[in-house]
Protein backbone atom coordinates (compact mmCIF):
# COMPACT_ATOMS: atom_id res chain seq x y z
CA UNK A 1 0.00 0.00 0.00
CA UNK A 2 1.53 3.42 -1.47
CA UNK A 3 0.77 6.11 1.28
CA UNK A 4 3.35 8.16 -0.19
CA UNK A 5 -0.01 9.62 -2.60
CA UNK A 6 -1.74 10.75 0.39
CA UNK A 7 0.91 12.51 2.12
CA UNK A 8 1.44 14.26 -1.36
CA UNK A 9 -2.14 15.29 -1.64
CA UNK A 10 -2.86 15.74 1.52
CA UNK A 11 -6.48 15.28 2.74
CA UNK A 12 -7.44 16.36 5.80
CA UNK A 13 -8.63 12.72 6.40
CA UNK A 14 -9.20 9.13 5.05
CA UNK A 15 -10.92 6.36 5.17
CA UNK A 16 -10.03 2.84 4.99
CA UNK A 17 -13.65 0.70 4.20
CA UNK A 18 -12.02 -3.00 4.54
CA UNK A 19 -10.31 -5.68 3.12
CA UNK A 20 -6.63 -4.40 3.73
CA UNK A 21 -4.70 -6.77 4.67
CA UNK A 22 -5.88 -10.26 5.01
CA UNK A 23 -4.69 -10.17 8.86
CA UNK A 24 -1.13 -8.60 7.87
CA UNK A 25 -0.52 -6.96 10.85
CA UNK A 26 2.85 -4.84 9.05
CA UNK A 27 -0.44 -2.97 6.48
CA UNK A 28 -1.89 -2.18 9.68
CA UNK A 29 1.25 -0.45 11.15
CA UNK A 30 1.52 1.30 7.96
CA UNK A 31 -1.62 2.86 7.98
CA UNK A 32 -0.79 3.71 11.52
CA UNK A 33 2.39 5.83 10.69
CA UNK A 34 -0.07 8.16 8.75
CA UNK A 35 0.50 11.67 9.70
CA UNK A 36 -3.25 12.23 8.28
CA UNK A 37 -5.96 11.44 10.53
CA UNK A 38 -7.50 7.98 8.98
CA UNK A 39 -10.36 5.99 10.22
CA UNK A 40 -10.66 2.01 9.23
CA UNK A 41 -13.19 -0.09 8.86
CA UNK A 42 -12.35 -3.71 8.76
CA UNK A 43 -13.53 -6.13 5.84
CA UNK A 44 -14.23 -9.59 5.77
CA UNK A 45 -10.83 -10.23 4.35
CA UNK A 46 -9.39 -8.81 7.75
CA UNK A 47 -10.70 -11.10 9.89
CA UNK A 48 -7.81 -13.50 10.41
CA UNK A 49 -9.59 -16.65 9.49
CA UNK A 50 -8.18 -18.22 12.93
CA UNK A 51 -12.00 -18.72 14.01
CA UNK A 52 -10.72 -17.69 17.74
CA UNK A 53 -10.84 -13.87 17.10
CA UNK A 54 -7.24 -13.37 18.37
CA UNK A 55 -5.70 -12.34 14.97
CA UNK A 56 -8.70 -10.04 14.65
CA UNK A 57 -8.57 -8.75 18.33
CA UNK A 58 -5.17 -8.18 17.84
CA UNK A 59 -5.56 -5.57 14.63
CA UNK A 60 -8.27 -4.12 16.17
CA UNK A 61 -5.63 -3.05 19.55
CA UNK A 62 -2.89 -2.10 16.97
CA UNK A 63 -5.39 0.28 15.16
CA UNK A 64 -6.52 1.62 18.72
CA UNK A 65 -8.52 5.14 17.72
CA UNK A 66 -8.37 4.20 14.62
CA UNK A 67 -10.59 1.85 14.33
CA UNK A 68 -14.18 2.96 14.54
CA UNK A 69 -16.16 -0.76 13.79
CA UNK A 70 -19.76 -0.18 15.77
CA UNK A 71 -17.72 3.52 17.20
CA UNK A 72 -18.64 7.00 16.76
CA UNK A 73 -15.55 9.06 15.81
CA UNK A 74 -16.01 12.95 15.84
CA UNK A 75 -13.42 14.44 13.45
CA UNK A 76 -12.50 17.67 14.45
CA UNK A 77 -15.71 19.22 15.25
CA UNK A 78 -16.05 18.71 11.69
CA UNK A 79 -17.81 15.55 10.31
CA UNK A 80 -19.79 12.66 12.65
CA UNK A 81 -18.30 9.84 11.29
CA UNK A 82 -20.38 6.16 12.23
CA UNK A 83 -18.80 3.01 11.90
CA UNK A 84 -21.51 0.08 10.82
CA UNK A 85 -20.51 -3.51 11.25
CA UNK A 86 -17.03 -4.70 10.87
CA UNK A 87 -15.89 -7.53 9.30
CA UNK A 88 -19.37 -7.92 6.63
CA UNK A 89 -19.29 -10.50 3.93
CA UNK A 90 -22.71 -9.06 2.70
CA UNK A 91 -25.69 -10.85 1.96
CA UNK A 92 -27.93 -9.69 4.92
CA UNK A 93 -26.20 -10.36 7.75
CA UNK A 94 -23.65 -13.62 8.95
CA UNK A 95 -21.74 -13.00 12.23
CA UNK A 96 -18.70 -15.54 11.57
CA UNK A 97 -16.67 -17.25 14.16
CA UNK A 98 -13.61 -15.18 14.37
CA UNK A 99 -16.12 -12.39 14.81
CA UNK A 100 -18.14 -14.56 17.62
CA UNK A 101 -15.02 -15.03 19.38
CA UNK A 102 -14.17 -11.02 19.78
CA UNK A 103 -17.64 -9.59 20.22
CA UNK A 104 -20.09 -12.98 21.22
CA UNK A 105 -22.92 -14.02 19.27
CA UNK A 106 -24.30 -10.88 18.34
CA UNK A 107 -27.63 -10.93 16.40
CA UNK A 108 -28.58 -8.45 13.96
CA UNK A 109 -30.45 -6.52 16.12
CA UNK A 110 -27.56 -6.03 18.28
CA UNK A 111 -26.22 -4.53 15.56
CA UNK A 112 -28.74 -2.43 14.57
CA UNK A 113 -28.41 -0.99 18.00
CA UNK A 114 -24.89 -0.47 18.26
CA UNK A 115 -25.24 1.65 15.16
CA UNK A 116 -28.49 3.55 16.84
CA UNK A 117 -26.22 3.93 20.10
CA UNK A 118 -23.39 5.82 17.92
CA UNK A 119 -26.22 7.97 16.13
CA UNK A 120 -27.88 8.77 19.55
CA UNK A 121 -24.24 10.33 20.81
CA UNK A 122 -23.44 12.39 17.43
CA UNK A 123 -23.69 15.89 16.77
CA UNK A 124 -26.47 17.72 15.35
CA UNK A 125 -24.36 20.63 13.76
CA UNK A 126 -22.53 18.60 12.02
CA UNK A 127 -22.59 15.87 8.54
CA UNK A 128 -23.32 12.53 9.46
CA UNK A 129 -21.16 9.86 7.52
CA UNK A 130 -21.31 6.09 8.10
CA UNK A 131 -18.32 3.66 7.19
CA UNK A 132 -18.63 0.12 6.59
CA UNK A 133 -17.95 -2.35 4.37
CA UNK A 134 -20.70 -3.77 2.75
CA UNK A 135 -23.11 -1.26 1.86
CA UNK A 136 -26.89 -1.98 3.22
CA UNK A 137 -29.48 -3.81 1.72
CA UNK A 138 -32.25 -2.14 -0.38
CA UNK A 139 -30.10 -0.43 -3.00
CA UNK A 140 -31.08 -3.04 -5.69
CA UNK A 141 -31.15 -6.67 -6.91
CA UNK A 142 -29.54 -6.68 -10.08
CA UNK A 143 -25.68 -7.37 -10.82
CA UNK A 144 -24.30 -4.16 -11.69
CA UNK A 145 -26.66 -2.76 -8.47
CA UNK A 146 -24.37 -0.63 -6.14
CA UNK A 147 -24.40 -3.60 -3.51
CA UNK A 148 -25.94 -6.14 -6.44
CA UNK A 149 -24.47 -10.49 -6.11
CA UNK A 150 -22.64 -10.60 -9.54
CA UNK A 151 -20.57 -13.50 -8.72
CA UNK A 152 -23.28 -16.28 -9.26
CA UNK A 153 -26.98 -16.52 -10.18
CA UNK A 154 -29.25 -15.53 -9.48
CA UNK A 155 -28.38 -12.23 -8.74
CA UNK A 156 -29.83 -10.14 -5.95
CA UNK A 157 -29.69 -7.93 -3.09
CA UNK A 158 -26.21 -8.23 -1.51
CA UNK A 159 -26.24 -5.42 0.75
CA UNK A 160 -26.30 -5.76 5.16
CA UNK A 161 -30.03 -5.53 6.17
CA UNK A 162 -28.43 -4.60 9.94
CA UNK A 163 -26.91 -1.06 8.29
CA UNK A 164 -30.26 -0.58 6.36
CA UNK A 165 -32.54 -1.03 9.48
CA UNK A 166 -30.44 1.55 11.06
CA UNK A 167 -30.26 3.85 8.43
CA UNK A 168 -33.94 3.60 7.71
CA UNK A 169 -34.30 4.70 12.03
CA UNK A 170 -31.72 7.55 11.60
CA UNK A 171 -33.13 9.23 8.52
CA UNK A 172 -36.46 9.13 10.38
CA UNK A 173 -34.96 12.27 12.83
CA UNK A 174 -32.28 13.80 10.64
CA UNK A 175 -29.85 14.08 7.22
CA UNK A 176 -27.65 11.29 6.63
CA UNK A 177 -25.36 12.98 4.50
CA UNK A 178 -22.98 9.72 2.59
CA UNK A 179 -22.70 5.97 3.53
CA UNK A 180 -19.06 5.05 2.38
CA UNK A 181 -18.20 1.89 1.67
CA UNK A 182 -16.59 -1.16 -0.34
CA UNK A 183 -16.79 -4.91 -0.80
CA UNK A 184 -18.71 -5.68 -4.51
CA UNK A 185 -16.09 -4.97 -6.86
CA UNK A 186 -16.30 -2.29 -9.90
CA UNK A 187 -15.71 -5.18 -12.64
CA UNK A 188 -18.61 -7.65 -12.53
CA UNK A 189 -17.79 -10.99 -12.93
CA UNK A 190 -18.92 -13.35 -16.62
CA UNK A 191 -18.33 -9.91 -18.58
CA UNK A 192 -21.66 -8.44 -16.92
CA UNK A 193 -19.58 -5.18 -17.80
CA UNK A 194 -19.33 -2.27 -14.55
CA UNK A 195 -21.24 -1.49 -11.43
CA UNK A 196 -23.03 1.68 -10.40
CA UNK A 197 -20.85 3.06 -7.60
CA UNK A 198 -23.12 5.77 -6.68
CA UNK A 199 -26.79 6.29 -5.65
CA UNK A 200 -28.80 8.88 -4.43
CA UNK A 201 -31.64 7.52 -2.16
CA UNK A 202 -35.08 9.76 -2.06
CA UNK A 203 -34.45 11.00 1.09
CA UNK A 204 -31.48 12.32 -0.52
CA UNK A 205 -28.64 9.97 1.66
CA UNK A 206 -25.60 9.61 -1.05
CA UNK A 207 -23.91 5.63 -1.21
CA UNK A 208 -20.77 5.64 -2.42
CA UNK A 209 -18.73 2.28 -3.40
CA UNK A 210 -14.98 2.37 -3.43
CA UNK A 211 -14.33 -1.24 -4.17
CA UNK A 212 -12.42 -0.23 -7.48
CA UNK A 213 -11.29 -3.06 -7.87
CA UNK A 214 -7.65 -4.20 -9.08
CA UNK A 215 -6.81 -0.21 -7.54
CA UNK A 216 -3.36 -0.54 -9.08
CA UNK A 217 -3.17 -0.67 -12.82
CA UNK A 218 -0.76 0.14 -15.91
CA UNK A 219 -2.13 3.32 -18.35
CA UNK A 220 -1.05 3.50 -22.22
CA UNK A 221 2.41 4.55 -21.24
CA UNK A 222 2.71 1.52 -19.40
CA UNK A 223 3.44 3.53 -16.08
CA UNK A 224 1.19 2.65 -12.82
CA UNK A 225 -1.77 4.32 -11.91
CA UNK A 226 -3.55 4.32 -8.32
CA UNK A 227 -6.65 4.37 -7.62
CA UNK A 228 -8.43 6.74 -4.61
CA UNK A 229 -12.44 8.18 -4.37
CA UNK A 230 -11.92 11.33 -3.40
CA UNK A 231 -15.20 13.69 -1.08
CA UNK A 232 -15.23 16.94 0.00
CA UNK A 233 -17.75 18.56 2.16
CA UNK A 234 -18.36 22.60 1.97
CA UNK A 235 -20.23 24.24 4.91
CA UNK A 236 -21.55 21.08 6.29
CA UNK A 237 -23.08 20.39 2.90
CA UNK A 238 -21.69 16.95 0.64
CA UNK A 239 -20.17 18.86 -2.41
CA UNK A 240 -18.11 16.68 -4.42
CA UNK A 241 -17.21 13.07 -4.84
CA UNK A 242 -15.19 11.70 -7.61
CA UNK A 243 -12.66 8.53 -8.78
CA UNK A 244 -9.53 10.30 -8.91
CA UNK A 245 -6.54 7.89 -10.75
CA UNK A 246 -2.89 8.93 -9.71
CA UNK A 247 0.42 8.49 -11.03
CA UNK A 248 2.95 7.20 -8.65
CA UNK A 249 4.00 10.52 -8.06
CA UNK A 250 1.08 11.46 -6.69
CA UNK A 251 -0.25 14.03 -9.70
CA UNK A 252 -3.94 13.25 -10.62
CA UNK A 253 -4.00 10.89 -13.80
CA UNK A 254 -7.57 11.01 -15.09
CA UNK A 255 -10.74 11.47 -12.55
CA UNK A 256 -14.55 10.58 -12.99
CA UNK A 257 -16.93 12.72 -11.49
CA UNK A 258 -19.63 11.39 -9.83
CA UNK A 259 -21.35 13.44 -7.42
CA UNK A 260 -21.50 17.49 -7.28
CA UNK A 261 -22.98 20.07 -6.20
CA UNK A 262 -22.43 23.44 -7.82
Amino acid sequence: MDISILSKNKPDIVLFVGDISEGNIKILKKINSLEIPSFVILGNHDRGHDKTGDILLKQIRILQERFCGWKLKIFNNQLNIIGARPCSSGGGFFLSKEMKGVYGPLTEEDSVKKIISCYRNSREDLPLLIIAHSGPSGLGSEPDSICGKDWKLPSMDWGDRDLSLAISKIQKERQLDLVVFGHTHNELKRNQGGRNMLVVDKRGTVYLNCAVVPRYKKNENDEIIINFSWIEFEDNKLKYISQRWYSEFGEIFSEDILFQIN
